[in-house]
């Protein structure tokens, strides 16, 4: 018992993590249509960001910031010189994410080498309760996981911007009539999708050594979450994440710790076969104009 509740907590840390991709690939995919491929690849940067900083002397707390202002601006720049050009074809937006990911990837290596980067922990401290050990900075990635989706979720469901954003990923040519600058808001969610994935970079070199090809495993379980909940639906990727961190937390647990990989895009396969649109439907992306 004690064996699965460590695993537990150790699945649902880098389930946190799954679930930031998840959220940005699902908000980006629900208003401009784009499967972005390449939202590992700003994990991954995030996660470069972080190690600069902190490799110059800079708090960990300073450099999550900063990683998630540097991603968001790198979202920005794409979207501005990028994407926008692929909005009425999301297939072309789909081949130049592709694109990006060897780009991105290429960058990195030229800039700092393939090699793993690493910085010490920011949290030390381990707590022992009732036989299971909770490492302080897996539960630090894992409430600031909780505050962040909270946040966005309530953003998105309850504020006027969010009702806006919901009215455009319905009906883009209805909310653009009804006055709704849905191309700002194309942007914005962009932008927010970006800042997310720098978050979570942030949060994943906290816990793990980074190479500049770790955006592309990340990515893949983070489209597994998104298509698992439903994709386009932002609350069926926060429970889908949560479902995968139990499955991994199960599976190194009781089966074989190898097979975690194979258990989560298992579950997607049967997911799809039976439940098309994910567990809690998701989207085919905005309609045309």
């Amino acid at each position: 018992m004690d064996i699965l509740l460590q695993q537990l907590l150790n699945g649902l840390s880098i389930a946190s993590v799954i679930t930031l991709i998840a959220v940005g690939v699902t908000l980006i995919f629900g208003l401009t249509g784009i499967i972005n491929f390449a939202h590992g690849e700003f994990l991954m940067v995030g996660s470069i960001v972080t190690w600069l900083a902190v490799s110059s002397g800079i708090s960990f707390w300073i450099a999550i910031v900063l990683a998630i202002v540097a991603v968001a601006l790198m979202g920005f720049v794409l979207e501005r010189g990028l994407f926008q050009f692929t909005l009425t074809r999301p297939t072309n937006g789909f081949i130049v994410s592709l694109g990006l990911i060897v780009v991105l990837q290429h960058i990195v290596i030229f800039l700092y080498d393939p090699n793993q980067k690493s910085i010490p922990r920011p949290l030390v401290t381990v707590w022992e309760v009732a036989g299971v050990r909770i490492a302080s900075v897996r539960l630090m990635v894992i409430l600031v996981t909780v505050a962040v989706v909270a946040a966005t979720f309530m953003m998105v469901t309850r504020s006027r911007y969010g009702r806006a954003l919901r009215a455009s990923v319905e009906d883009r040519d209805t909310a653009a009539l009804m006055g709704i600058p849905v191309r700002r808001y194309i942007t914005g969610v962009f932008v927010l999708g970006s800042a997310l994935a720098g978050l979570g970079g942030a949060l994943l070199i906290a816990l793990f050594p980074i190479t500049p090809f770790t955006g592309g495993t990340m990515v893949m379980k983070g489209f597994a979450v998104a298509l698992i909940g439903g994709l386009g639906n932002l609350s069926g990727a926060v429970v889908a994440g949560l479902i995968l961190g139990l499955v991994e937390g199960f599976s190194a647990g009781y089966g074989f710790a190898e097979w975690t990989d194979a258990y989560s895009f298992g579950l997607m396969i049967l997911v799809l076969l039976f439940r098309p649109h994910g567990l809690f439907g998701g989207t085919s992306g905005p309609k045309m104009a």
